[in-house]
């Protein structure tokens, strides 16, 4: 059977937006990825839970948001944690969903500096190609001086990716729906109807 390139894009997703759905757009056709899966964090490890939402919520709007695009498809491998799961752990179990596919791990520019600090970082590094979304503002001396790094140290094979800054963040929406003010054309219509009826971040 033919090896399939599939991306793995793991966020808070609370809300997920456009610029997470361009992200996984912009790395699908720099890198010829066959699918993206969006993967909510359960982030038992590293924040007091009570300050997210929900998983089930979060995974629904992620489903929701996906929906309409054929590459996109969406996990609930880490949000049926209770225990939390590492970055690793994930990159291990998708191994085992799909033997003799190419990994392709979608991260921040930011997250790759800090790359060598995460739980069994060379292990992860040596289980999937880490792409990193680049920036106009980012520090690319810094970011290849980090590739070139890592590279050494622990074979990691690192790809720069093109991707515009989107000044959109998760943070921003739910300030926007706590203050009532609008956050059309921040994220996908379907996302805003169900925040609405769930009453979400209010």
């Amino acid at each position: 059977m033919e090896c399939r390139k599939i991306g793995i894009l793991g966020g808070t997703f609370d809300p997920i937006h456009n610029a997470h759905l361009l992200l996984g757009e912009a790395a699908r056709e720099q890198f010829g990825l066959d699918r993206i899966i969006y993967i909510p964090n359960n982030l038992a490890h590293f924040i007091n839970r009570t300050e997210i939402t929900s998983g089930d919520i979060r995974y629904q709007m992620v489903k929701m948001a996906i929906a309409d695009n054929p590459y996109f498809t969406c996990s609930r491998l880490e949000i049926d944690k209770p225990e939390g799961i590492y970055t690793y752990d994930t990159i291990q179990e998708l191994k085992l969903m799909y033997p003799g596919d190419e990994l392709y791990l979608i991260l921040g520019g930011d997250s790759v500096i800090g790359l060598d600090t995460w739980y069994k970082a060379k292990e992860l590094m040596q289980s999937c190609v880490i792409l990193a979304a680049v920036r106009a503002d980012d520090d690319l001396a810094a970011l290849d001086k980090k590739q070139r790094e890592l590279a050494t140290r622990f074979g990691a094979d690192i790809r720069l990716m093109t991707f515009n800054r989107i000044d959109i963040s998760s943070t921003e929406i739910r300030q926007r729906v706590k203050t009532g003010r609008s956050v059309r054309y921040l994220m996908p219509e379907q996302c805003i109807e169900y925040m609405c009826i769930k009453g979400l971040y209010r």
